[in-house]
């Protein structure tokens, strides 16, 4: 049986040399609006450990992050069944005018073939976008996108 030692540290810096010391990954291990946990891991003898770092946006950007934040619902036929997935994810703009709607179909068609493909085929070019629309409504009530 594995254990994981898991603790906190205060800033990116301190997780980022942590995990260059373990030849560890810096991976995302939650997202929200308002903020975004990073973790890395390392196995050192039989036990696992997790260093984590809290990254909390400031109230700007969490704003910002919270109106891109959209909830996507894809569907694709593996084997003459239906098969659905439903997605959140918070589209990136970089102020270019890209439509965040689309970048978040997208960016939901890929995370869901990465995470899925081996398990039911799902793949960006047979998921089909069934509604897109923004998580908190109340912040856009008349943007809904349906195909």
């Amino acid at each position: 049986m594995s254990t994981v030692k898991t603790w906190s540290v205060a800033n990116r810096s301190e997780l980022e040399d942590w995990a260059r010391f373990h030849g560890a990954p810096v991976t995302i291990a939650d997202e929200s609006w308002d903020h975004i946990t990073y973790q890395a891991e390392a196995i050192c003898g039989a036990r696992r450990h997790r260093c984590t770092y809290r990254e909390k946006m400031t109230p700007c950007a969490a704003l910002k992050r919270r109106r891109n934040t959209f909830t996507v619902a894809l569907v694709h036929e593996p084997a003459g069944a239906y098969c659905y997935h439903v997605r959140e994810v918070i589209s990136q703009t970089s102020g270019d005018g890209g439509d965040p709607a689309h970048l978040a179909e997208l960016v939901a068609a890929a995370t869901i073939q990465r995470e899925r493909q081996s398990v039911c085929g799902a793949t960006a070019e047979n998921l089909v976008v069934l509604t897109t629309e923004r998580t908190y409504a109340a912040d856009h009530p008349d943007t809904m996108r349906s195909r």
